[in-house]
Order: structure tokens, then sequence, then C-alpha cells
């Protein structure tokens, strides 16, 4: 089986458009969270939300296609051609070996509610015929197929919060096992819609305590955190094989050495307290590449901010590295740039490789009052310099969904 290397990443956050943004906002510790601004805040408990700025869809698509696309297409497909361009692929010698996977949670509901309520005030006629077309969640990674020329086979995987990292890990079963050269993967996810937020609000999910202080309420295992800030945004991947980034003179970025999934089969909100499918999901990555404990040097942790995650995932990194654990840094980027739902493992990816290629461990900003159940080294609130040769990127979602990532420097044996 072929290794399967990142060769280009492409992101939309709200604390950075592109790698270069993205990164440096990553080693300056900035907070991409602030005052809910893209619906009426006054109905909900939580008032914060993080939102991206300044990104222009016509940008990357053509501007009837970016009129008419839901705002998660947009956010794809912008992400997917900057991830092109950093690998070099101005196109494909055979489009028929390339694929598109691509993770989402709540896809293209806020255009479903917008157009809803478009028919109830408005009538009919006022609907556009385009909405079958736009609706539907497969309508992610087939815009991206139809705007870039792909012709393999074209996913969009819906697996909650677990899904953009399920996606590039579906991407590295494509390329290792030869069915696809080069995979477009990652995630997107635009939220920010009052169903939805309504939703979450209900549930006592989303931080509230912290409204007048929008850009520090995301504060993963901090004793006072009260909930995750939801956020909008997207990464993509070029994932290819070996063979082939080294046949055109690509540069790999980092090598996706391994991905492990699990369920609990528990509940729709909770993890098993247990820990031990998501513990298994970890251990299954870690095997599948070749990375044993003392070798990792940096885990990037779901970390969501909510009382019983931050708890729960310290509790399952202590069950699967043991002693090793205290020694192994640990950060949450969740407190820079929110909880981005089906896109966040894509995006905590890119943080990761970020990290690898600029020698630094992204912090846990907003880390102010240490919780005594959350124990390990969570680099608070400031970057540190590292060389990362190995790391973990974790999962978790809705449903009891476990997903892990583990990616290699290029060039160090597995």
């Amino acid at each position: 089986m072929s290794d399967a290397v990142v060769t280009g990443i492409g992101c939309v956050t709200p604390i950075g458009l592109g790698m270069a943004d993205f990164t440096d906002a990553l080693r300056r510790g900035v907070s991409g969270t602030g005052a809910l601004a893209a619906i009426d805040p006054r109905p909900y408990r939580s008032r914060v939300s993080a939102e991206v700025r300044g990104f222009h869809a016509d940008e990357f698509m053509p501007a009837r296609e970016a009129r008419s696309s839901p705002r998660v297409v947009q956010i794809a497909i912008a992400c997917a051609r900057m991830a092109l361009e950093q690998a070099g692929l101005a196109g494909f010698a055979d489009a028929g070996r390339v694929a598109i996977v691509v993770g989402t949670s709540g896809g293209p509901a806020a255009y479903h509610f917008e157009q809803y309520a478009t028919y109830v005030e408005r009538g009919i006629r006022r609907m556009p015929p385009s909405f079958p077309a736009q609706a539907h969640y497969g309508v992610i990674a087939s815009e991206c197929a139809i705007q870039l020329g792909v012709h393999g086979p074209v996913f969009t995987v819906s697996s909650a919060c677990t899904s953009g990292a399920d996606a590039i890990g579906l991407a590295r079963t494509l390329v290792a096992s030869g069915q696809a050269d080069v995979v477009l993967a990652g995630g997107a996810e635009a939220p920010l819609f009052p169903l939805l937020f309504a939703a979450f609000d209900r549930l006592e999910m989303m931080s509230s305590r912290f409204n007048d202080e929008p850009a520090t309420a995301s504060r993963p295992f901090s004793a006072d955190r009260d909930g995750f800030v939801l956020g909008e945004g997207g990464a993509m991947f070029v994932v290819e094989s070996t063979q082939h980034a080294a046949d055109r003179g690509a540069r790999p970025l980092a090598v996706v050495a391994g991905y492990g999934a699990t369920c609990d089969a528990k509940s729709h909100f909770s993890q098993d307290e247990s820990g031990a499918d998501a513990a298994r999901a970890i251990r299954i990555a870690l095997e599948a590449s070749g990375v044993g404990p003392g070798g990792l040097d940096y885990v990037n942790a779901h970390g969501s901010a909510t009382p019983q995650n931050d708890f729960f995932e310290t509790g399952v990194l202590r069950q699967v590295f043991g002693e090793e654990a205290a020694r192994i840094p640990v950060s949450s980027t969740k407190s820079m740039v929110g909880h981005l739902l089906g896109a966040c493992g894509a995006v905590e990816l890119a943080a990761t490789i970020a990290g690898m290629e600029g020698g630094f461990l992204p912090p846990t900003i907003n880390l102010r009052e240490r919780d005594p159940s959350c124990d390990l080294d969570f680099v608070a609130n400031q970057a540190r310099p590292a060389r990362i040769r190995a790391a973990l990127s974790t999962s978790f979602g809705f449903g009891s969904r476990n997903a892990a990532l583990v990616v290699r420097a290029p060039g160090k044996a597995s």
C-alpha cells in the first residue's frame, strides 16, 4: 500500500483565509471569536460566535454560481482551489483518477432554512428552480467536482463532528489502496443560522457566561469553561500517493500515516464514560501509523470547551498513553477558531500540519484557571517552539462517534 501524503492545504477560518494567514494567527494566539453578528443575537442565551470575515466567494468561482450556491459550498470550493494552488496542481493528467471527499455536519441546512422562509413569506413563484440541486448534502462535493473537473469518485460524508476527520481518513484509504492518485479531502461548515443556533442554545451546550468578553468565550480545559463557541469555515487537502507526488516533483507537507474510527453506540449527545471506544479509535490510528506513544510529539485535541468533553478527553488520552500522557503537549485550537462542527477535524489537522511545518505548538488560549481534572500539558495561552515529527488529531461527535488521525513529518520512518 502506498503512503498518502498531503501536498496542499487551503483553509477559510475565523482567524485567516489561506494557510499563511492561518498559520501566523495560530502562532500569535489570535482569537477568532466575537459578538454574534451573522444573526440577530437577542433571542439567545449565547451571543458569541466565530465568524469568517473578508471572504468573497466570487474570487474562487464564477459570480453566477456563487450567487446560487449555499455558503458551505462556497467555502469548500475556495478551500479546494487554495489547496490545489499550494500543491501546484493546475490540472489533472487523468481526472478519472482524482476523487473528492468532503465532510460536513450541517451541510446546506442554512440554505434550506432561508429558502423555506422565502416560500412562506413570498410564495411558490419565488422559489428557485435550482433548489433540489443545491439543497442536498451531496452538492458540496459535486459542485467541487463540476468547478474543478474531477471525474473520479465524489462523496459528501456527514458523520457529525468527526466528518472532516473521516473524509481525510477515507482519502488515505482511497490513495493507499490504489483507487485514486489524488483526493481532494476535508470539511466545510456554515451553521450560523437561527434554527440551528437556537437548537444548540436550548441544549445549553454553547458558551453564554462570557457574552461581554466574546474574544475569550472559548475556554477549552479551563476550570471556568461553559460551552463551545459555534463557528464556520473549512479546510481542504490535496492528498496523493507518494509516487504521484514524486513523479510531478511536489513537496510533501505531511504523511497521513494512520486513521481510526469507532462508535460507542450509546447516545446521540454524549460519549460512553469509559472512553473505551474513543481510546480504541486512537489506538487503531497509532497502530496503522507505526507511531508508538514515545514517538508522538503533539496532540491536537477535540477540546470543545464543554464541561463534559474536556474531562472525558483528558481521561481518554491518559487511558491510551499512560505515563507518557504527561509528557505529550496537547492543545485545542477551538480556543481560537471556535467549534466548526463537521469541519473541525479538517481545520484542526491543518493547524497540526501548520505547527509541524512551522516548528511550533499551537496554543490553547484563554486557559486562565486550570481545571484539576484536566491535568495534561495544554500549551497554555502562548505558542511554543517545538519540532513535531508525529502528531495525533482527535475528533468526537454526536451519535457517539470517535475519529483519530496520525500525521508524520515527511521523511520520518514509521
